[in-house]
């Protein structure tokens, strides 16, 4: 947990630095980031400070909010202490619900972990002939 919480922490500070550094030019500058930050700037002018623990749960919201919250001239201190909270909860609620689905998967597959590596191998097999086939057949068309 501890090194879930550093990793993520540093993580989003290089962000948020980065937002202090060149945030507006960096988030305007292709058509993923603008539309991210538009959405990102609605829910901080909306939430304020508890955006952080919003955001922290949205998939595909991590990186321009932190970019954001450089950008538009937060307090360090402010961002980085209300960071590490969110960060705490996050990391029980999800190490939690992996221990909850875990324990519950184990009860529920049984002895089928033995047999785990000979699925997966079957699935990486399948889905290369899959994608060697779509790619030979897109070649085939083209010609």
């Amino acid at each position: 947990m501890i090194f879930a919480i550093a990793g993520a922490f540093f993580h989003e500070i290089i962000y948020f630095m980065i937002g202090r550094w060149k945030g507006r030019e960096f988030l305007l500058s292709n058509s993923l980031t603008r539309k991210k930050y538009r959405k990102a700037k609605q829910l901080v002018h909306k939430y304020g400070i508890f955006s952080i623990f919003i955001i922290r749960f949205l998939y595909g919201m991590r990186v321009v909010p932190m970019v954001l919250f450089g950008a538009t001239g937060f307090s360090f201190f402010k961002f980085a202490f209300f960071n590490i909270l969110s960060l705490i909860l996050w990391s029980f609620i999800y190490i939690g619900l992996g221990y909850i689905f875990g324990k519950t998967a184990e009860k529920f597959f049984g002895k089928a972990k033995e047999y785990y590596l000979y699925i997966g191998l079957t699935i990486v097999v399948l889905g290369t002939l899959y994608f060697l086939f779509q790619y030979y057949r897109g070649k085939k068309e083209k010609k």
